[in-house]
């Protein structure tokens, strides 16, 4: 898959200044809204984030515009993760950059944690990177971490064998 490294935005927004790193999407801002894009080969997926007027009382909503060359499944779940943050009082532009670091991640070939279900981590914004030697899926440094303290356990969180 070749993905076209573009980067731009019509108004310079928070959003927009947060992702100019991410070389593989584009941000449209405007003064209530961003859309999100992300070029597979001639293909492009869309999301649109929208600030309420009662912003930042209310949260951003993350509407689907264009999904193309992900699951539905998939799509759904990068969808509502963006808005589990959001309501986590993350900041919109960190949740943008980390939506836009997943799907990056998955066209990349990226396995998502097996805990979170993310390939670029909420805490530290890493890739999964230990791996179970026993049933080989990968996860988080912080996803384990969390996981070990919270089950009192050093097992794998789904093979159960010791990590």
């Amino acid at each position: 898959d070749e993905c076209d490294p573009r980067l731009h935005a019509a108004k310079p927004t928070a959003i927009a200044q947060m992702l100019e790193e991410y070389d593989d999407s584009a941000v449209r801002a405007g003064a209530t809204q961003a859309t999100l894009s992300y070029t597979v080969d001639d293909s492009t997926l869309e999301i649109v984030v929208r600030l309420p007027p009662a912003y930042p009382l209310a949260l951003p909503v993350f509407d689907s515009v264009k999904r193309v060359a992900v699951s539905e499944k998939r799509w759904r779940g990068w969808l509502v993760s963006a808005q589990a943050q959001m309501a986590r009082n993350r900041r919109v532009d960190t949740v943008c950059a980390q939506l836009l670091g997943n799907i990056g991640a998955h066209f990349a070939g990226v396995e998502d944690c097996a805990i979170c279900y993310s390939a670029v981590g909420t805490m530290d914004n890493t890739l999964p990177n230990k791996q179970c030697k026993t049933c080989k899926n990968k996860f988080h440094r912080m996803c384990l971490f969390k996981w070990f303290n919270t089950s009192n356990q050093s097992t794998c969180p789904l093979c159960r064998n010791l990590f």
